[in-house]
């Protein structure tokens, strides 16, 4: 049997798919509107769509996926750039710490002893530091027992920008087990850099800090007080941390 030829579309038909081609429409959508299989209003809005994506893809490097999702509204654009900001700040500060060999560095410890000096050594769990100019016997330091360190410079802005719990009789010391301390996660951390908020951080010996986050790594976070001093605080020394 000889196949039918399919009719070709009438001139009206072609007449309107260019006409809603030469308007910015690709062709095959255009015949399917100049046909009746498919709206107008439908067509538009997915090329408005398509247009969303592509821009998407273009300034936020998304795949064409991941884009079409945020676009028809089944994923958040600011929550994927958020987690993507989260990401890229663990990657470059993950392993950041104020115990840098050879900076001048002071360390104020648990049982408010504030030594100055310079690291000379870092272990896994200790570091050796020499107090003064560095010509001393190095003193061997478990990392807990370290709550903030900061710039000797900076000890005049420190002591207006710290200030005791005087409700807090009794201190307490880190605990030796990480599951067994004061539960503050990345995620948490980076909701407060981001935001810009200011936080109030309470550490175990009754020591209250207030200030911005500036970053933080896997043991320690850095923050920037009201008198513009930097601290760095260990997240072990921590009892508490909220917004101000």
């Amino acid at each position: 049997m000889r196949r039918e030829r399919k009719a070709r579309p009438d001139a009206q038909v072609r007449a309107r798919a260019d006409e809603l081609a030469q308007q910015g429409m690709p062709y095959q959508m255009a015949m399917a509107v100049a046909h009746g299989k498919m709206e107008l209003n439908e067509a538009l809005e997915r090329m408005a769509r398509r247009d969303r994506v592509t821009t998407l893809m273009e300034r936020h490097a998304l795949s064409r996926a991941l884009a079409t999702q945020i676009a028809i509204g089944h994923a958040d654009l600011d929550q994927i750039l958020a987690r993507r900001r989260l990401a890229e700040h663990r990657a470059e500060n993950r392993d950041r710490t104020c115990l840098e060999p050879g900076v001048p560095l002071a360390l104020a410890l648990h049982g408010n002893r504030v030594i100055k000096g310079q690291v000379v050594q870092v272990d896994p769990y200790t570091f050796r530091f020499v107090e003064g100019e560095g010509e001393g016997d190095p003193e061997e330091i478990h990392k807990l027992e370290v709550k903030f360190g900061y710039d000797p410079a900076d000890w005049k802005k420190l002591k207006k920008g710290v200030r005791q719990n005087k409700r807090q009789p009794e201190r307490d010391t880190p605990a030796v087990h990480p599951q067994d301390r004061y539960s503050c996660s990345d995620r948490r951390l980076f909701g407060y850099l981001d935001r810009g908020d200011e936080v109030v951080a309470t550490l175990l010996d009754g020591d209250i800090l207030r200030g911005r986050v500036a970053w933080f790594g896997r043991y320690e976070f850095g923050l920037i007080l009201r008198t513009e001093a930097e601290v760095t605080i260990f997240r072990h020394a921590l009892k508490d941390l909220s917004p101000a």
